[in-house]
């Protein structure tokens, strides 16, 4: 089933989940060329629409050029349907002809400084001339977009030859990003019910015979960027769900301020309980009490808030680097921000302050005048039952970090069945020239001159990125059409098998001394079995059909981690091309990298001048891929040790006002012999007692929790007793000296001073 999601509200845009045989198996954030077309033709509801596909752009003026990621090809009406200010041209004009471009306002200093771009041109690849007929301010950075450079989509149908009508509404070419702008009335929801007929009618004949589909869903703009993270976004997004999970957090930890207040409220009681009767006697009523500790309450709470505020304030760029997001104080500009705090401060007030102002406020004038007042067993065990939660919450929490950081560390440790260690990767020159073979091979043998120098390799992909190329259809000759699978496929050269590491399961490896190697493939173990092998030696010379035409399968490589170890193992196809364009690997054994890397780049602008030298090391780029999970880590680490800081200044306190009201408990015990570690056994036992109740009840909802969380990785680590039990102890041993601080202070006072207390 093919299946389409358009993103809107007013705005529309979609993107493409693909099933194979009714599974899985790709999701694009960018879709079939024609659907905008089609839909602004068939439905009075879509007002506008427009489309976009990525340029491997090599912008360049002058002697000025860089390898541009973020360009893309765009139809007329992006300016009509997007916001986005221009600071020059004219919104329905910029992008109406062919060879004409927009840029952005840094795009346009870095090419031209403080001049105006209007009117002046670039060349894209060294070939194509484009008129700069705008400049846009650029886009901010939480947008989902990331757009530097707007070259007009009438030059892209030239240059693909595709220039008629029928060309540019086709439906079985794949990757391109479409918005769609409704016309004011229109509904989203009647929009999407009449599209399965519609889809039904424009493709029902060849989805059959496919055994697929096709559906079409809407999504808001607003929220690409935290529901959507398919292939081919413009960068990655967010994710709600660990927005709402750190959401959850952040509540926990003031809900565990707020149990501090409220157990030490009550707690001191007894200090406040002489003034609450004198004033009753002088004629105060309850509800006037009332309002007096509802009124510390608020007072306290508005403080608090106010130095959180001044605490974001001044936090907000350490914030951002641990998060490795731009964020910035745009919120405190949002009216809807502060009305949210004064309903925290109100609601923050009413649940910690009405509890202990109900217990103040019903004190008996007679009994506390007379000394008889003591705390009730109904109020201890209130307290005792907060100190639970507050340290069920604790645990739960530093239990799912530690879980994170394990799970993190075991994907970064697993043998990936590649060898990406001392890899230095090339992004390969824009030449679309027969001379890229020549070129690339001369290059090749000097860089392989140099003795820290072992191997060198080309392919369309690497290690730690999924391969752009999928493709569908490809099936064995003996197989019928409707048996064809889809599958990811990587162009390599004859030395990338071995430059990786990747070993043979059965058969060979591409060769570039045997004649004919292009009409040949290899593949994984996964896509082998995917294409009905069961022996993988029975693969070996089999054809298989790929797009019409016919390839001989020569090996077939073990499984290995093409992308991170969250993700299952995908069908792969290897196709033989002996200069691919993409990346140039180079092995390195040296540690001597700086040096190296002076001498690859002067050999590389020798070979390709006019081409920037981009590069990476592959062991980070792989990485990268875990960068998300690991910020995850970091922040919930954080939530996690603020939790436990919070719930040990409560127990804190609570322990400090144990000590001073057992003080002349503790002194007479010192006087019949008592040491200082049996009077700390005597007064923690109740405390760890408290402990450990906490961690049996936070223990099942930590397991609940993280195995969820684990359910997105492929591969991932066992919850064993001890993940649960070393965060416990920890939490524990903390608590313990928390405690102990207090009632070894108390222990250590003279019995003669503790015996003249009160």
């Amino acid at each position: 089933m093919i299946n389409f999601w358009i993103r809107a509200i007013a705005y529309l845009g979609f993107s493409l989940t693909r099933y194979n045989k009714g599974e899985l198996s790709t999701r694009w954030a960018s879709g079939c060329l024609g659907i905008g077309p089609d839909l602004k033709a068939n439905f009075p509801e879509v007002d506008r629409y427009v489309r976009l596909s990525k340029s491997n752009a090599l912008l360049a003026h002058g002697d000025i050029f860089f390898k541009e990621d973020n360009v893309f090809y765009s139809s007329a009406d992006f300016f009509k349907i997007f916001s986005l200010p221009l600071v020059a041209g004219v919104d329905s004009l910029v992008l109406k002809e062919p060879y004409t471009m927009v840029i952005s306002r840094s795009l346009a200093k870095k090419y031209f400084g403080d001049e105006n771009p209007v009117g002046k041109s670039m060349r894209n690849n060294g070939r194509v001339e484009y008129v700069i007929t705008g400049m846009f301010e650029d886009i901010p950075e939480t947008s989902h977009m990331k757009i530097d450079a707007l070259l007009s989509f009438a030059t892209y149908a030239i240059l693909t030859g595709r220039t008629n009508e029928a060309e540019l509404n086709q439906w079985q070419w794949d990757g391109f990003l479409t918005y769609i702008l409704l016309d004011k009335n229109a509904k989203s929801l009647e929009l999407e019910s009449k599209l399965p007929a519609f889809v039904e009618q424009r493709e029902g004949e060849e989805l059959k015979r496919w055994e697929a589909g096709m559906t079409f869903r809407l999504q808001p703009i607003s929220d690409i960027h935290l529901d959507s993270n398919f292939i081919g976004e413009f960068k990655p997004n967010g994710d709600r769900s660990t927005v709402k999970f750190l959401s959850v957090v952040a509540i926990l930890i003031i809900f565990i301020a707020w149990i501090n207040y409220i157990n030490l409220s009550t707690a001191k009681s007894i200090e406040r309980a002489r003034e609450v009767g004198v004033r009753k006697v002088m004629g105060g009523f309850r509800f006037q009490l009332l309002q007096q500790f509802l009124f510390e309450s608020v007072l306290l709470n508005s403080v608090a808030v106010a130095l959180a505020i001044g605490l974001v304030a001044t936090l907000t760029p350490w914030f951002s680097q641990l998060t490795a997001r731009p964020i910035d104080l745009t919120l405190f500009r949002e009216p809807q921000f502060w009305i949210g705090v004064v309903l925290m401060i109100l609601a923050g007030a009413l649940l910690a302050g009405l509890y202990p102002a109900f217990v103040l406020s019903g004190f008996r004038p007679v009994e506390v005048l007379k000394g008889r007042f003591k705390n009730t067993g109904q109020g201890v065990r209130f307290r005792k039952g907060m100190v639970v939660v507050q340290f069920m919450a604790s645990v739960a929490l530093i239990v799912g970090t530690f879980t994170v950081y394990q799970q993190i560390n075991f994907m970064r440790t697993q043998k990936l069945g590649v060898n990406i260690d001392q890899t230095l990767v090339l992004r390969s020159p824009n030449i679309v020239d027969s001379t890229l073979l020549t070129k690339f091979e001369a290059f090749k043998q000097q860089v392989l001159q140099y003795p820290e120098v072992s191997a060198v390799s080309a392919s369309s992909s690497v290690p730690g990125r999924s391969p752009d190329w999928n493709a569908g259809g490809i099936r064995r000759l003996s197989q019928r059409e409707d048996e064809a699978n889809q599958y990811r496929v990587i162009m390599m050269d004859h030395d990338f098998i071995q430059s990786y590491g990747l070993e043979i399961a059965a058969g060979r490896p591409f060769s570039g001394e045997v004649s004919g190697e292009e009409g040949t493939v290899i593949l994984n173990e996964s896509g082998a079995k995917l294409m009905g092998f069961t022996n993988l030696d029975d693969a070996i010379n089999d054809r298989i059909n790929f797009w019409g035409d016919t390839f001989r399968i020569v090996g077939v490589v073990r499984d290995y981690a093409q992308e991170s170890l969250k993700k299952s193992v995908e069908p792969l196809v290897f196709r033989y091309s002996p200069a691919p364009g993409g990346f140039y690997s180079i092995k390195l054994n040296t540690t001597k990298v700086k040096e190296s890397m002076v001498h690859f780049e002067a050999l590389w602008k020798e070979f390709f001048p006019g081409n920037p030298f981009n590069f990476f090391f592959l062991d980070d780029h792989y990485n990268q891929q875990y960068q998300a999970d690991q910020q995850f880590g970091s922040v919930f680490g954080v939530f996690s040790g603020l939790a436990i800081f919070i719930a040990c200044l409560g127990l804190f306190g609570l322990s400090s006002l144990t000590a001073i009201q057992r003080t002349k408990e503790i002194g007479i015990r010192k006087v019949l012999g008592a040491s200082v570690p049996g009077i700390l056994r005597l007064v923690s036992k109740d405390y760890l007692m408290l402990m450990a109740i906490a961690v049996v009840l936070a223990v099942p909802v930590a397991w609940w929790i993280m195995h969820l969380w684990l359910q997105g990785f492929a591969s991932k680590i066992t919850l064993t007793w001890w993940i649960f039990a070393l965060p416990s102890l920890v939490v524990m041993i903390i608590a313990l000296l928390t405690i102990s601080a207090q009632i070894v202070k108390a222990a250590m006072v003279n019995p003669v001073q503790s015996l003249r207390y009160e």
